[in-house]
């Protein structure tokens, strides 16, 4: 491999990872019904085309690492989506006061 391609490789793994945790965040609000299916797929094509790009003639042991890392990002991303949300703060009280 070609020591020029070799930070590109890198940036597209690290990309993979970021689209993997906002896919984990997608699929955790698609079981809510906060989200729809294309939205499911949009982010499911993002990961799968920089992993392929990544993994495209590069070493193996790279390749898994970095995969690795998008399967935790992903994780942590459906983890942060499960979580449950604080309430909004009520504005309009302290923007409106009734005095």
């Amino acid at each position: 491999m070609p020591a020029s391609l070799t930070p590109m490789r890198i940036l597209l793994g690290l990309l993979c990872a970021f689209f993997a945790y906002y896919l984990g965040r997608v699929i955790a609000a698609r079981l809510e019904a906060r989200a729809t299916n294309a939205q499911v797929m949009r982010w499911s094509l993002r990961v799968l085309a920089t992993a392929l790009g990544m993994a495209w003639s590069a070493s193996p042991v790279s390749t898994l690492l970095l995969l690795g890392l998008a399967a935790l990002s992903a994780g942590a991303g459906f983890f942060t989506g499960m979580r449950p949300r604080k309430p909004g703060e009520d504005l309009v009280k302290v923007l409106f006061p009734k005095d």
